[in-house]
């Protein structure tokens, strides 16, 4: 079992890099559409996370750099509280400007992501280090709860608090809770000792290109970027979606708010699956609940945005996608190669978020020529093709190569 002092620190760390993207994914999709922004504009909102794409490229120089005596909790500091700055700089400046205001916001909202991709790499290596291979499934339970968390107090909290508040003060409240979080965690054993060395091959190409160049993994990353192509293709609209069907941002806050928190018995119910059914069954059977859940919004008529049926479909939606989001992740930690964790780690996350975005680009523009119900079919159809995929895919989905070696306390 993992120490005490491993879980809180983790848990806070995936809490702070849930604040920010809660801000952007839940709740700056309805400033902007409030301010007239096209739909198609507010799909590519995923493209401002390049940087959770592109971080592979340094993973390997994190990796080293932590093995070579930099402790984990000056990464963690610099990056969280820089985070902190340039999110407090956003609500300064304003989140929706029109016209050529808009670009200083784009701006500044890729430069938190670069912030917190580059923390994501730290936090990951730390947690397949931290955690005996048993306890993944409780463990990636813990860190989706945490990063459901976070985007609850940066989305559906924001957006409620923006009914009552200035929205410049809403903002301000992540970015107080990114420094408030890191001064509880500073002095966590966690962060405080150096990660041990491991005697692995060297060099940026070994790093980045090691885990793609194994048997078999080729197949495995383009299942598991596919994996959740029903969320990334639809998701960025179902918020939208209620904005045009008449429903406040506080309304729509506190949607977010109630599926949110069902999302964390989703993430509790993905890990019991995982260790009770094992990897494959586990991301079969939540990944076609996935597939089922959202194609149900098409239920949802954009001209009458029933509540009680808004909110059936979002809260089962959500149970899938915690459910489906811990079976993936589960999986991902157990094929890291001893001394490239955070790197292998972050090799497939980069991957997946790369598709996410590409898909979610393509959600908003189906969505501005076809409509959202269309979208929403789409989106399940696709999601039930991947998960037909993964069935009649051969190796175990959780086990590298013979001869592989991978974390296993």
């Amino acid at each position: 079992m993992p120490t005490s002092s491993v879980m809180p620190v983790l848990l806070a760390l995936y809490i702070a890099q849930g604040l920010p993207s809660g801000l952007f994914a839940h709740a700056l999709p309805v400033f902007w559409r409030q301010a007239g922004v096209d739909l198609a504009w507010i799909g590519a909102l995923k493209l401002l996370a390049l940087p959770w794409v592109l971080k592979a490229l340094w993973a390997p120089m994190v990796d080293r750099r932590l093995q070579h005596g930099s402790l984990p909790g000056r990464w963690v500091g610099a990056l969280q509280l820089s985070a902190a700055l340039l999110l407090a700089t956003l609500a300064l400046y304003g989140i929706a400007p029109s016209g050529p205001g808009m670009a200083p916001v784009l701006m500044l909202i890729l430069a938190i992501n670069l912030l917190l991709a580059t923390q994501d790499i730290v936090t990951d290596g730390l947690a397949v280090r931290a955690l005996p291979a048993r306890w993944r499934g409780y463990a990636n339970t813990l860190q989706v709860a945490g990063y459901k968390v976070g985007m609850l107090a940066g989305g559906a909290l924001l957006l409620v608090l923006a009914d009552v508040l200035p929205t410049t003060q809403a903002v301000l409240m992540p970015a107080l809770l990114l420094v408030v979080l890191f001064l509880a965690i500073r002095n966590g054993r966690l962060l405080t000792q150096p990660v041990p060395r491991q005697d692995s091959e060297s060099g940026w190409r070994a790093g980045l290109l090691g885990l793609v160049s194994m048997p078999g993994m080729v197949t495995w990353l383009g299942l598991m970027a596919s994996y959740k192509v029903a969320d990334a293709l639809a998701s960025g609209m179902i918020r939208p979606l209620l904005t045009d069907g008449g429903w406040s941002s506080a309304a729509i806050g506190e949607f977010t708010l109630w599926t949110s928190l069902v999302g964390l018995l989703g993430a509790a119910l993905g890990g019991w699956l995982y260790q009770m059914l094992g990897s494959r069954r586990s991301l079969l059977a939540a990944g076609l609940a996935q597939a089922v859940t959202i194609a149900g919004w098409a239920l949802v008529d954009q001209a009458n945005a029933d509540p009680l049926r808004v909110y059936t479909i979002g809260m089962l939606e959500q149970l899938a996608d915690g459910a489906s989001t811990v079976a993936l992740f589960a999986v991902m930690m157990s094929l890291c190669r001893r001394g490239w964790e955070g790197t292998d780690f972050t090799v497939q996350a980069s991957l997946q978020v790369a598709a996410a975005g590409l898909f979610g680009v393509a959600g908003g523009l189906l969505a501005e020529v076809a409509g959202y119900s269309t979208l929403m079919l789409v989106a399940g159809g696709c999601g039930g093709v991947a998960v037909v995929a993964l069935a009649v895919s051969g190796r175990r989905p959780d086990q590298l190569p013979a001869g592989q070696s991978a974390p296993d306390q």
